[in-house]
């Protein structure tokens, strides 16, 4: 059955295991965190064994049908993302980097300790020659630009783009008034410019986007704007209803503007 750009209502491991080898380009897992949310689908883990283990599965499964070149993003949390990665490092895959996604609209859920202000992303590949656009941002200080800068004895001459971005990004939560309009229901929502980061900088048009937890459907959004195909797979069946209302209204969108959108320069 061709399930491209269409969700899936189901367990995502089984939803994996029916998918060809090497058959997405990009991965973007945002699974629960272990933090005891309520995702509506009546399963929480409380031991950290019994989600690390469910963890293994879906892992296993996604680098099976991930691309030569293609590339495996995960969301987590910094208590327990280590354990994911050091099971990536056991399954073969390649090292990319460890994005951190900062925030200073953080929250707290302690008062014996600082609020929190980040979450690590990882890449992981299978190899280090995987697909990426090279993601610029606007220069800090535009008056030095105006004047020649030498390094090691040559003159240094400005990209017309920015700097190279790093690995420390910096795009708010959707928390408060001024994000009102692109927030849902969904409790652990990410912001579609950090997305749209990952989904153009790290696959290429007409590539298969593949949303393991499509939740409020960010990523399958994002690849559909920008010129992509996504699979995917939800348990919550109103959480499939908020993302099909996205899509169609980014659908909508799109056929409207006639065209889809570039790789964007940060």
């Amino acid at each position: 059955m061709d399930r491209t750009n269409r969700i899936h209502h189901g367990d995502t491991i089984a939803f994996l295991k029916e998918m060809p080898d090497a058959s997405a380009h990009l991965i973007v897992a945002d699974p629960p965190y272990n933090l005891n949310k309520d995702f509506g689908i009546g399963k929480r883990y409380k031991e950290r064994e019994e989600w690390l283990a469910w963890s293994k599965q879906w892992i296993d499964e996604c680098a099976r049908v991930l691309t030569p070149t293609g590339n495996f993003f995960i969301y987590g949390i910094h208590r327990h993302a280590c354990f994911l990665q050091c099971y990536l490092y056991e399954i073969g895959m390649v090292y990319r980097r460890q994005i951190i996604w900062y925030y200073e609209n953080g929250w707290s859920r302690y008062t014996n300790g600082p609020s929190c202000h980040y979450e690590p992303i990882l890449w992981f590949a299978h190899s280090t020659d995987s697909t990426y656009h090279p993601i610029r941002e606007p220069y800090k200080s535009t008056e030095r630009l105006k004047h020649p800068i030498k390094k090691n004895g040559k003159v240094w001459t400005p990209h017309p783009d920015g700097r190279l971005a790093g690995d420390v990004w910096n795009f708010p939560t959707l928390a408060g008034r001024r994000f009102a309009g692109e927030r849902t229901e969904h409790p652990t929502q990410k912001p579609m410019t950090l997305t749209d980061r990952i989904v153009t900088h790290y696959s290429n048009p007409g590539e298969r986007v593949l949303v393991p937890f499509v939740g409020s459907g960010t990523e399958c959004v994002s690849a559909l704007l920008h010129g992509r195909e996504f699979v995917g797979a939800e348990l919550n069946p109103e959480y499939i209803s908020i993302a099909e209302s996205r899509l169609q209204a980014a659908a909508s969108g799109r056929n409207q503007r006639g065209a889809t959108s570039p790789v964007p320069r940060w």
